[in-house]
């Protein structure tokens, strides 16, 4: 490869801020499930997979020093014969919590489980890429399985160049450790998992489901809720084609019994004000050596593991809607998609929202501790009877 036109770029604040999760927060991985009805060849997706690379570098990325380089080397297929997911304790699964490879820099890897439902498994370290870069990334795949071109992403481009180019309205929000928690506070033991990882399909889908998971989840929680909602940059630019880290939090400060279609209406303001765009400022503290860093993360899970004070009472992300035919390949029909979000230990829950072909997966990533296990599954109880009662059924949605 010639090296004057290697894809490099610049690791953001945002970016340095991930490299102590891996250690404070294992696997630190963002993981996007696919399952799905047929059969896929190895060979024939390791191909796609290189053939997808080519066209989205950063899944190709390591870090030399303050730049991320594409090594050119195509992310590694694994097959695991016979393995299906471990439900409902997700969190116990060898697989999804094992270290990404085949090396400790490996930022990106593709598995395939061959145990019924055949499944894929595109895991990504949060330090290259967001959500909506990994399914950029997942998307070119699939075209490449299809004999599709895949869509170039090849824009050097994260949240500080285009922040920076476009500028910030306004100051960021403080990040002050005072937010409660839907499922409380639980002292973390040795010997049990620090994160709880757990998946909930709900048979119906409509608009709103975000904005109801903010509200019920303030309803739940004492005093006024902050909801850290991630807002994907690229709507600022659609021409721009990177998988890398675009998304900056849209704050929601959300009171107990505050109506969905209000909460509705502040996610609008906030983004017709670009409110997001404020919030890279915050990401300048990665700045200090990586033992601070490390440090104040260590603090700031001990407050809300100890003390249920917290910088957010919980994430609450959309990842879109899908489809199995738009997603569908020779051989192997998708019937979900759901992403399990990257254990924190900034936040206590990390909720993660799909559609698909008319049901919605809900899913969420926990801080453990005492206690914290039997109230987590009763609050997702909860979130799901409250979204079957109030999103419409798939044959009425037409």
């Amino acid at each position: 490869m010639n090296a004057r036109t290697v894809f490099r770029r610049p690791l953001s604040t945002t970016e340095r801020m991930y490299f102590p999760m891996r250690e404070l927060a294992p696997p630190f991985l963002m993981q996007l499930v696919v399952p799905g009805e047929g059969d896929l060849d190895p060979e024939l997706l390791r191909r796609a997979v290189a053939t997808a690379a080519d066209a989205t570098p950063g899944a190709r990325l390591m870090r030399q020093g303050g730049d991320w380089v594409d090594t050119g080397i195509a992310p590694a297929v694994r097959v695991l014969p016979g393995h299906r997911l471990t439900y409902p304790a997700l969190e116990s699964d060898p697989v999804l919590t094992s270290p990404i490879g085949p090396t400790p820099e490996t930022t990106v890897e593709v598995l395939l489980l061959t145990g019924a439902p055949t499944t894929l498994v595109f895991r990504v370290f949060h330090g290259v890429m967001d959500g909506m870069g990994m399914v950029l990334w997942v998307r070119n795949v699939l075209r490449a399985l299809r004999g599709e071109e895949p869509v170039a992403q090849r824009d050097p481009v994260a949240d500080q160049e285009l922040v920076d180019r476009i500028g910030a309205p306004g100051k960021p929000t403080p990040m002050v450790p005072r937010y409660r928690s839907a499922v409380g506070r639980g002292r973390q033991r040795r010997g049990l998992p620090r994160h709880l990882l757990r998946h909930r399909r709900i048979e119906v889908a409509g608009p709103g489901a975000l904005a109801r998971v903010c509200a019920l989840l303030a309803a739940e929680t004492k005093g006024t809720s902050r909801i850290m909602m991630p807002v994907d940059l690229r709507r600022h630019d659609p021409a721009l084609r990177s998988t890398a880290n675009l998304a900056l939090p849209l704050f929601l400060d959300i009171a107990p019994g505050q109506d969905w279609t209000s909460i509705k209406e502040q996610i609008k303001t906030g983004l017709g004000e670009q409110r997001e765009l404020n919030q890279l400022a915050n990401t300048k503290i990665t700045l200090v050596p990586d033992a601070v860093n490390r440090g104040v993360l260590h603090t700031t899970n001990w407050l809300g593991a100890r003390t249920g004070r917290n910088l957010a009472s919980a994430t609450v992300s959309h990842m879109g809607r899908f489809t199995g035919e738009e997603l569908a390949v020779p051989g192997f029909r998708p019937t979900g998609l759901f992403v399990l979000p990257q254990h924190s230990v900034a936040m206590p829950l990390l909720f993660g929202l799909t559609e698909f072909d008319g049901h919605t997966d809900l899913t969420v990533s926990a801080r453990n501790g005492a206690g914290i296990e039997v109230r987590l599954e009763a609050l997702l109880d909860r979130i799901v009877a409250m979204l079957a009662s109030e999103l419409p059924v798939p044959n009425a949605r037409r």
